[in-house]
């Protein structure tokens, strides 16, 4: 499936990241996002597959039934959230 610049926006509001947090994550410029996201602009395939794993890892899937969609899976979501979540401060006492 190709990714249309709607749906990376889509993806990115449901999980709250901004360009360039997904611009970091996927190793790409931030102004990259922006035009692609605006239609005017292409990106590489295999940044595209970059954009759609870290999403995806984030509990996004793409749907395409009727249409191209964009739904956050809430379980894959949490997963992702206790995986990378920073462990506790430990201090000693």
């Amino acid at each position: 499936m190709k990714l249309s610049g709607k749906q990376v926006a889509a993806a990115r509001e449901l999980l709250g990241l901004s360009q360039t947090d997904l611009a970091t994550v996927a190793g790409i410029a931030r102004p990259s996002i922006s035009k692609f996201e605006a239609g005017r602009g292409e990106l590489r395939p295999t940044t595209l597959t970059k954009i759609q794993a870290e999403l995806e890892r984030r509990g996004i899937e793409f749907t395409n039934g009727s249409g191209m969609g964009v739904r956050l899976n809430y379980e894959k979501a949490a997963e992702f959230a206790r995986t990378t979540a920073p462990a506790p401060n430990q201090s000693e006492h």
